[in-house]
């Protein structure tokens, strides 16, 4: 059989060198006394010498029939895919300009000066991602992204290609520490004029082994986390925003190695090790430039499992799994410190800074997140999603002895309030919940809804940036999505917060040592509006 396929796969090639070299033949067999006729795509002469597109299409049917096209697709070259992601986005808050500073009346138990003090103070929305949080509004150049995969066939064989994952704009600017930014913006706070950076979110070599009528696929480089429902990519996910369990409970990126092997055909168990940096390369301290693995006197890794499972009908997709860090994890909260005057998640040196709260202990993380398409409903135009995530650590988020530093060892450590902190500290376990509902309409091709409902609860811990109290945070999000042409999308966003602290003014400025109290002026608990105009081309 596969001599007699090699065979006609002969005939058939030497058939298409032979119409290809048709146009050289009618060149020779020209009159010498006049001229070649020239070519060009659209004229006749080029047409029949080249073959007509029905030959051209029944001589490629045949190659498939005798599989030399199927070989070819077994063998497939690097595919690059992306997108280009801009917005206009506006966030009802007090935006502060050169020459205008928002006014507040100081809280004390908070700022530590006297009661109703007028004081300039900049609004800061550390449970956002950062560029979701900027106050006023601009147009945005979100995301470029530009993917280059040797993606592995179905055959199962040894075999190896790569993925590459780059992503510039602002997005990669503001929300990675490990983000390579352009002059004038080295940190996040807003110092500097250059808005937009490179952020490598996946480069990893892929290879698979076969293990008797199955195989296993390796991935090992950084590749982007296996927990949660949201992604990195906004376009991939319901609403354009990202959410409050997306951007304080996980991880966006982790460094280390994952299998993958497909049980049957609904179930699938992908596994891995990691260092402990979530979003960062390394979980550790700034050593003369780079930054290592530990935290404390321990390497930090994590260890983590995924079960998926995929229906029959291919209309309820469920993943559960969890993550364990027997050392701790750094980032994001447990085990870190913001900086002193700001708590945004990712400021001056990041959170990898050493801190009272760097110790030692298990971190565990469950999640489970799904999406389910009804069969009641008419072409199968509705679609539920969800996502739960929790977690513990046993490390010491606020060590005993801590309130007799002083403030003025608290302001430097960023700790907040100064004063009335328990002797005895928070010591022991501490813990965080989340829970995630989604519903999506699509009315027609055109047209289609998506709503978002979030609620955080945190303990008392610094699993929130800069906390140290017990919070309860809730995210509305509704998007109006139009698929106006193929690859081609707008949304429009209208999105609502609330919480115990989910906006804080600081004071006399972001990157400035405050000269009494520990910077932070005020708190807000909301409801604070946020709309946006999103516009994706992708390729």
């Amino acid at each position: 059989m596969k001599r007699r396929l090699c065979g006609k796969g002969i005939v058939w090639s030497f058939g298409l060198l032979l119409l290809s070299l048709g146009p050289l033949w009618a060149a020779d067999e020209a009159p010498s006394g006049g001229s070649t006729p020239e070519l060009s795509a659209g004229s006749a002469d080029a047409g029949s010498l080249q073959g007509s597109p029905d030959e051209l299409e029944r001589l490629q049917k045949v190659l498939e029939e005798q599989g030399i096209a199927a070989m070819q697709a077994q063998n497939p070259g690097i595919k690059m895919t992306g997108y280009v992601e801009a917005s206009y986005t506006y966030n009802l808050v007090n935006a502060p300009s050169f020459n205008q500073v928002p006014v507040i009346a100081a809280n004390p138990a908070i700022s530590g000066v006297p009661r109703g003090t007028p004081l300039p103070s900049y609004p800061d929305m550390p449970l956002r991602f950062t560029t979701d949080g900027i106050p006023g509004g601009s147009f945005n150049m979100n995301q470029i992204k530009v993917a280059l995969e040797k993606a592995l066939t179905d055959e199962n064989k040894w075999q190896a290609g790569f993925r590459t994952d780059v992503i510039f704009g602002q997005d990669a600017a503001l929300g990675e520490p490990d983000a390579v930014t352009g002059n004038g913006s080295f940190t996040n706070t807003g110092i500097g004029f250059n808005s937009s950076g490179i952020f490598l979110e996946q480069a990893y070599v892929q290879f698979k082994v076969p293990i008797g009528d199955k195989s296993i696929e390796f991935h090992i480089g950084q590749y982007a986390s296996p927990i949660g429902l949201e992604v990195m990519e906004r376009p991939a996910n319901f609403n354009f925003s990202y959410g409050i369990l997306f951007n304080n409970f996980e991880p966006f990126t982790m460094v280390g190695g994952e299998g993958i092997y497909k049980i049957d055909d609904c179930w699938t168990t992908r596994f891995g090790v990691t260092n402990g940096g979530w979003n960062v390369s390394r979980s550790g301290y700034p050593y003369y430039g780079m930054v290592n693995n530990m935290i404390n006197s321990s390497n930090s890794y994590v260890i983590w499992n995924m079960y998926d499972y995929v229906s029959k009908d291919k209309l309820f997709l469920n993943t559960f799994g969890y993550a364990v860090a027997p050392d701790g994890v750094n980032p994001p909260g447990f085990g870190t410190s913001p900086g002193a005057s700001y708590a945004g998640a990712y400021d001056i040196g990041g959170d990898i800074v050493p801190s009272p709260y760097n110790d030692n202990g298990i971190f565990m993380e469950f999640n489970d997140f799904g999406t389910w398409i009804p069969k009641w409903v008419k072409d199968q135009k509705l679609e539920f999603a969800y996502e739960l995530v929790g977690g513990f650590s046993n490390a010491a988020v606020l060590p005993a002895g801590l309130p007799q530093m002083g403030a003025s060892t608290l302001s430097s450590l960023g700790v907040f309030p100064s004063a009335g902190l328990p002797p005895g500290g928070y010591n022991g376990s501490t813990s965080f919940f989340g829970v995630s509902i989604y519903q999506i309409y699509k009315f027609n091709k055109l047209f289609s809804m998506a709503w978002r409902e979030q609620y955080d609860h945190t303990n008392s811990n610094q699993i929130f940036s800069a906390y140290l109290f017990p919070a309860d945070i809730y995210d509305v999000t509704v998007d109006w999505r139009f698929d106006l042409a193929d690859n081609f999308m707008v949304r429009i966003e209208n999105r609502m917060d609330y919480g115990k602290g989910f906006l804080t003014y600081y004071t006399p400025a972001e990157g400035v040592a405050p000269t009494s109290g520990n910077g932070l002026a005020a708190l807000s608990n909301g409801p604070f509006w946020f709309f946006a105009l999103d516009v994706v081309y992708s390729y």
